[in-house]
Formats: structure tokens, sequence, C-alpha cells
């Protein structure tokens, strides 16, 4: 029983570094839906290119979409809806990374809003 109880307290001393703390920075990506006109995409690339901890911007001007890799503890979903919503376009987060994001899952299916 003693041999049991040291490897497993052997083991958790080798995994528990390993692990991520809750408060550690993660790199999270999120896709936009957007409104907006074709000639705005290099001017929307470039503005979200700007912003605090953003990492990388890839805009699809034929798909309206607009996706986002940023890093956890500089920005938030939130803070990138409002400058779309700063340069007059309409934008709706389609999916996020869920894990290490302030806000968590934006999109999460929760027990309470589904139908029975």
């Amino acid at each position: 029983m003693k041999k049991i109880f040291l490897l497993l307290t052997a083991v958790l001393l080798l995994v528990a570094p390993m692990q991520a703390k809750d408060d550690e920075p993660v790199e999270l990506t999120t896709t936009f839906l957007v409104m907006m006109p074709k000639q705005k995409a290099s001017s929307v690339k470039n503005t979200l290119r700007k912003q605090e901890g953003v990492s990388k911007v890839e805009v699809d001007a034929d798909q309206q979409k607009v996706v986002v890799t940023f890093t956890s503890d500089k920005n938030t979903e939130s803070k990138l809806l409002n400058v779309f919503r700063q340069m007059g376009i309409t934008a709706a987060a389609l999916e996020t990374g869920c894990f290490g994001s302030k806000e968590g899952c934006i999109n999460a299916i929760k027990p309470e809003n589904t139908m029975r």
C-alpha cells in the first residue's frame, strides 16, 4: 500500500507543474461574422492588428468573416466586438476557444437554454 501511495505521489509531483494555471495567458482564436463592404477589409485588418495582444488577423471579405488570434491577458472577445462597433461594422462572434478566456465560452450551449 505504501508503494502505491509513493508512486501516486511521485506522479502527481511530476504532472502538477506541467498543468497551466488559471491565471496564465492563453492564445485564443475567435471567428467573427461581419457585415462590411469589401473595400474596408484592409482597414479592418490594420485596425485589429494594432489592438493589444492581437497576434494574427485573417479577413475574408467574400465570406464576411474575420478570424482574430489574441492573448487572453491582453484582450477579450467583447473588446474586439467594440472595435468593430467603433469602425461602424456589425459583427458577431461565431466561435472562440473557451479555455483561458476571461469571458468563458461565449457561444456555449448551456443546459438551461436548450429546448426539452
